[in-house]
């Protein structure tokens, strides 16, 4: 066990690291300095990612028949931000990843304010009670240096110093990043909590399905036309509708399941685990074709 942690969660968050790694191999100082240079993009994409996402969850989940504690849950998927998985696919897209890694490094930090608020928010909305709600600062600092922004500072730190090695590894580790992801993805659903702990049914989820689902393509939609209408460049368009569709749902589970103590509540974190990572690139793709040259 490492600061709770079971061997599972260790592998998973190892993996995750290389690919952090990898990613940053792709970036250079200047990108990061850019970015807070001129910060439009990472204020409006938090803007969105902390205030827009959870009202349209609870608007959702406000005219949604499903239980009120799976309303819940689908409120609390939405204030868990990102990971490698949106940064992956920021990078192999072509988008803004400074932008990306920022965006989750920020919001993870303000998530240990925002989530217990408006959790407890939901949980009044849709429930009627209030509960304590404590997310662990070391935990999250430690995850985040360890899993993010160490590995992705050494892969820009390895691309400032030997460039030529950086680029010939770019081709490779496109095919290999993902392939990481996936066994990312394989260890979750097989030895994850998510195949048993919720004891969801094909029924249940079914019925979260049309909401989630109509929850992630507003999400992305939202994410890329507010940045169009703040005239930001296409990249950050579509690297900030990518940031808020994917959801830490690792962090979701935690949160209904370890601390709220409701199984009903943990459904959604795993329905929407299931279909997330492939509409985001499905939503890329056809803003790409559809909004590329367009002004």
């Amino acid at each position: 066990m490492f600061l709770g942690y079971n061997y599972i969660d260790v592998l998973v968050n190892v993996v995750l690291a290389l690919i952090m790694l990898g990613i940053g191999l792709s970036l250079t100082v200047r990108d990061f300095k850019n970015l807070f240079v001129r910060p439009k993009p990472l204020v409006i994409a938090l803007a969105v990612q902390l205030f827009l996402i959870p009202l349209i969850a609870f608007i959702i989940a406000a005219f949604s028949n499903i239980s009120p504690e799976a309303k819940v849950g689908m409120v609390v998927v939405t204030l868990c931000a990102s990971g490698a998985s949106s940064n992956l696919i920021t990078h192999l897209f072509k988008g803004n990843v400074a932008l990306a890694i920022s965006m989750t490094t920020i919001n993870s930090f303000i998530t240990l304010l925002s989530i217990p608020l408006m959790a407890n928010l939901a949980l009044l909305l849709f429930l009627g009670v209030e509960r304590e709600i404590h997310l662990s600062v070391v935990k999250t600092v430690v995850q985040i240096f360890i899993v993010a922004l160490i590995p992705a500072g050494i892969g820009v730190f390895i691309r400032r110093k030997k460039e030529n090695i950086a680029i010939g590894l770019e081709k490779p580790l496109k095919i290999i990043l993902p392939l990481l992801l996936g066994f990312v993805f394989t260890i979750k659903i097989f030895f994850g909590k998510a195949t048993g702990g919720t004891g969801i049914t094909v029924s249940e989820t079914t019925t979260l399905m049309l909401p989630l689902m109509l929850l992630n393509f507003l999400a992305m939609s939202a994410g890329f036309f507010v940045a169009r209408l703040f005239k930001l460049k296409f990249q950050d368009q579509f690297t900030i509708s990518i940031e808020v569709g994917l959801h830490n749902t690792a962090l979701a589970l935690l949160i209904t399941g370890t601390i709220l103590k409701s199984p009903e509540m943990e459904k959604p974190a795993v329905v929407y685990a299931m279909f997330s990572f492939f509409t985001a690139i499905i939503f890329v793709l056809i803003v790409k074709k559809f909004f590329s040259n367009k002004p």
